[in-house]
């Protein structure tokens, strides 16, 4: 089922949480809501579901408008970030709860309750758990009873509100991509609300990037990293060196002090520089799979950071100490919050003349 946004606006008193939200979702897609805290993305979520309605706009399911329906009518199936299991009820009863509470006609029978209930618990593998209570089970466990519990009453749409934040490291990532292939199972339109950037890469079809009660964009995970519309979903998705200065107009046509370029740490590279002048490494710290660096120029506020993977690394060793010059493999450049083209091969020379330029 397709959901279709159009100029959504919410306000709590006096704060705007969504200010003029569009947004269209396809039938069978997996969404995320990436933003940081108070951005608007569980409002957005929470006017989806039917719990809160908007000040302004439309929501339509399906072409149909539901925007007065509560969320009750809208059919829709809601996973908390908290469980929200009833700690009484063994795993079956809470599975089994939305189906007991409908109306008469349309409650199942004891046979087809129990077979139904059952294909839910095998489907999030936990069938064997069936009489347990939620105090004996896991925090991952008690996820997939929350999530079995909203697919029991075959909602049209799958919500989300940070599924896994109450969950430690190995756990969320061992869940996501449980999740991600019972989404490739059931094909039921998913929207889920993080906050987390290597969450929302791994598990949407598509990313919306909110800020401030706005969606600054919206696309996959490759373009969003690699073309970001503004300053703001380059700084919020993932560590990047951010060098603002006047730049030199040979190199890319471009003399204007407005003008920042972003440069990601795997596409910087430091050179031991042939002169006694440049950055100097002030520290290398080996992580596993990288080496961080870090090379600070006086002339710069804040030091340079490089990732290099272990075959690059260990090809042209760079000790503590000593003197280097900064060259991109890739960056992006902004005037203001406006991007400008790729500058390609120039990208080198781009970064070098910025920091001759703070001299």
């Amino acid at each position: 089922m397709s959901i279709e946004l159009s100029a959504i606006e919410y306000r709590y008193r006096d704060a705007t949480a969504l200010a003029g939200i569009d947004l269209t979702i396809e039938s069978g897609e997996l969404l995320a809501l990436l933003g940081p805290s108070g951005c608007g993305k569980t409002t957005l979520l929470r006017t989806i579901a039917g719990l809160e309605f908007p000040d302004r706009g439309r929501v339509r399911f399906e072409g149909r408008d539901v925007t007065a329906l509560g969320a009750r009518k809208r059919h829709v199936g809601f996973v908390f970030q908290h469980y929200a299991l009833f700690n009484h009820l063994t795993v079956f009863e809470n599975v089994a709860f939305g189906l007991r509470v409908r109306g008469w006609f349309r409650r199942p029978r004891r046979a087809e309750l129990e077979r139904k209930v059952g294909e839910l618990l095998e489907l999030v593998q936990l069938r064997e758990f069936a009489r347990r209570y939620p105090a004996q089970l896991s925090g991952g466990q008690r996820q997939r009873v929350a999530l079995a519990r909203a697919l029991a009453v075959e909602p049209h749409i799958l919500l989300l509100d940070e599924p896994f934040g109450a969950l430690d490291a190995r756990v969320r990532a061992d869940l996501r991509r449980w999740l991600r292939d019972l989404h490739d199972r059931i094909h039921v339109t998913s929207v889920f609300v993080t906050h987390d950037q290597e969450e929302a890469f791994e598990l949407a079809d598509r990313i919306a990037v909110m800020n401030k009660g706005r969606i600054e964009q919206i696309g996959s995970s490759e373009t969003l990293y690699t073309r970001p519309a503004s300053p703001f979903v380059c700084r919020f998705l993932g560590e990047v060196n951010e060098l603002a200065a006047a730049i030199h107009a040979r190199w890319t046509g471009i003399d204007d002090e407005r003008v920042v370029a972003f440069v990601r740490p795997h596409d910087l590279d430091f050179v031991p520089a042939e002169r006694g002048e440049g950055a100097r490494i002030e520290s290398v710290r080996d992580l596993g799979a990288t080496v961080r660096i870090e090379a600070l120029d006086p002339r710069l506020a804040r030091p340079l950071v490089a990732l290099h993977d272990r075959a690059r690394y260990e090809a042209a060793p760079l000790e503590r100490g000593r003197l280097v010059v900064p060259s991109a493999r890739r960056q992006v450049l902004f005037r203001g919050d406006e991007p400008l083209a790729d500058t390609g091969a120039r990208v080198g020379h781009v970064l070098r003349d910025l920091l001759l330029t703070q001299r």
